[in-house]
């Protein structure tokens, strides 16, 4: 399977990431959620891929910037919180 420079660069860092911004009492919690998410991805994104790029380049490239500009809201959103491995009453469950 081919990888792309920025797989190649998230894939040895990214755990890693997740377990040094997760509050200690929801670690376990936080890298479940983190596979999970990427096993979907990796699961559901060749028929989702193929379905768009079957319904022209506008349907693939407009959901791919559309989910980017969503995700990036979300996450937007959700960094605003204590710092990593804070406690305090406004730390926020992963």
């Amino acid at each position: 399977m081919p990888c792309t420079l920025g797989e190649i660069l998230y894939a040895g860092s990214a755990t890693a990431l997740v377990t040094a911004l997760a509050p200690p009492p929801v670690l376990g919690r936080a890298l479940a959620r983190f596979q999970l998410s990427t096993g979907l991805g990796l699961a559901l994104s060749p028929a989702a891929i193929t379905a768009l790029a079957a319904a022209g380049p506008l349907a693939l490239w407009g959901t791919l910037a559309a989910a980017t500009l969503g995700a990036s809201a979300v996450v937007g959103r959700t960094t605003a919180g204590p710092a990593p491995g804070g406690n305090g009453p406004d730390a926020r469950a992963i």
